[in-house]
């Protein structure tokens, strides 16, 4: 909550709309604020808009906070951005390599996606390719102990696994061709919007019009911005999404608080 109630003003003051997505919005709807297991902020900004955070923030931030990309000189790994506290580190465990990372708020584009029908299809299956393809060039930082993996994923897991590949097979530069992909259709001329790179890939494709222009949630003591249809989208993204789930459902980020610096 520190590092977003840094990152809001920045937001507003600049005209940047953003809105809350998959659990945080979900924890803003049924919660209130933070859904007990899922102990981060997610955020989504259109495209074009998302460039031009990137290029704000760095200049705004405080010192102890860094913006994360795959495109600085970091390890930082992820197709989405980062807004980091570098006065906390985490274990992050659950991969083959365990790791440290700093505290984070993660800050991911919105796409936009063809309106033909077939393009689209085709569309998705170029870009599911090329992150199947940046998972194996980075599988030694890949989670795999997250619940709810499609049968798919865990074959493809398995065969990564029996074939001993270790990773850091230059993933960036499959980010690199997966993010001239995703930039392919704006937003602004399309009629669906994307989060691809998120954990749930398609599920988090919906028409437009569900985000609208946003909505407020309240979120522990904050008002914070979310699609204006937050039922369809939770809806298509966990069904009965007012029912809590099972425990070996949750998706429990596996890490732990290792070191804390003296502010």
């Amino acid at each position: 909550m520190k590092i977003f109630k840094e990152i809001k003003p920045v937001l507003e003051a600049n005209s940047i709309p953003y809105y809350l997505l998959g659990g945080t919005l979900l924890g803003a709807v049924r919660h209130k604020g933070f859904i007990p297991w899922d102990d981060d902020i997610d955020i989504g900004i259109v495209r074009e808009d998302y460039e031009r955070f990137l290029r704000l923030v760095p200049k705004i931030l405080p010192k102890h906070l860094e913006l994360r990309s795959y495109r600085d000189k970091s390890d930082h790994h992820y197709y989405f951005s980062r807004i980091v506290d570098t006065r906390y580190e985490m274990n992050r465990n659950g991969s083959l390599v365990s790791r440290k990372e700093n505290l984070w708020v993660d800050i991911f584009p919105l796409d936009g996606m063809p309106n033909n029908w077939f393009v689209r299809k085709i569309h998705m299956l170029k870009l599911l390719w090329l992150r199947l393809r940046y998972h194996v060039a980075c599988f030694d930082k890949v989670n795999l102990n997250r619940p709810n993996r499609p049968l798919s994923e865990r074959i493809v897991i398995a065969l990564v696994k029996d074939l001993g590949v270790n990773g850091h097979k230059n993933y960036k530069k499959w980010l690199i061709k997966l993010d001239l992909v995703l930039r392919r259709y704006k937003v602004q001329d399309s009629n669906w919007i994307v989060n691809f790179m998120g954990q749930y890939k398609f599920k988090e494709m919906f028409p437009k019009s569900y985000y609208g222009k946003g909505k407020l949630y309240q979120f522990e003591d904050m008002q914070l911005m979310g699609p204006e249809d937050a039922d369809k989208v939770l809806t298509q993204m966990y069904g009965d999404y007012m029912k809590e789930p099972e425990d070996c459902d949750k998706n429990v980020h596996d890490a732990q608080l290792v070191e804390q610096q003296a502010y």
